[in-house]
């Protein structure tokens, strides 16, 4: 894969890459949306292990016009489509109930007025704190997006777990499954991988936790294999 860049603008991160191996993918996932689509990364991925439709919305038009050239250069155009539009939008630009899976890799952190918290280039900025959407308002309109029984994939801050899951319950996408990531072994896990499916049943999976680095300090094999298909 060839994936373009701007150092100016947000990078993509591994969180994306352990979010797209994350996701699951079955047959009757037939269109898949992505918010906050950045480079494009997470379709990219989902492209090579899926035969689905998958749309990738992007707030930021510099960084839209990366992901159409990425999806471009990499011959991905008849199955993803890139779009420049605030997915706040979103009864405007698609229907209610139209995706059977929608993955996301949000902002993380609150922004709470003081510019000093933030990056001074405004649109890195964005892409890390909550400044044009709330992880609420992603959480509402996925479950207005998604089909009954469609799935929600998300990669996110572990402190803000408890925060996370109950949105996902006051929206209707039942949390079913999660795993965490560590850095290392002896540490705390740092970011989380949660899926949830739109009106279904209780029942809650914690899988095997991932880690990024070895016991040698050097990235750990699953993190080495998820680099070697994508670049």
């Amino acid at each position: 894969m060839k994936i373009i860049q701007r150092n100016d603008y947000q990078n993509f991160t591994l969180d994306s890459v352990l979010l797209g191996d994350f996701v699951k993918i079955n047959r009757k996932i037939k269109r898949i949306l992505d918010i906050g689509t950045g480079c494009g990364i997470l379709p990219i991925i989902l492209y090579e292990k899926s035969k689905s439709n998958i749309i990738g919305v992007e707030i930021q038009k510099v960084m839209s016009e990366i992901a159409k050239k990425n999806i471009e250069n990499n011959n991905l155009s008849d199955r993803i489509e890139i779009t420049h539009k605030d997915i706040k939008e979103y009864k405007n630009i698609f229907k209610k109930d139209e995706f059977d899976s929608i993955v996301t890799n949000p902002p993380y952190f609150e922004f709470k007025g003081d510019i000093d918290q933030i990056n001074n280039l405004e649109q890195i900025a964005k892409a890390r704190h909550n400044i044009d959407i709330t992880i609420e308002e992603i959480i509402k309109i996925s479950s207005y997006l998604l089909k009954n029984k469609g799935y929600f994939s998300m990669v996110f801050r572990s402190e803000r777990l408890v925060e996370i899951l109950t949105l996902m319950k006051e929206y209707k996408l039942i949390p079913k499954r999660m795993k965490n990531v560590y850095t290392k072994r002896d540490e705390n896990a740092k970011i989380c991988l949660v899926e949830g499916i739109k009106d279904a049943k209780d029942g809650f999976e914690i899988e095997s936790p991932i880690y990024i680095y070895d016991e040698n300090n050097e990235k750990s094999e699953y993190v080495k294999k998820l680099y070697e298909n994508i670049i």
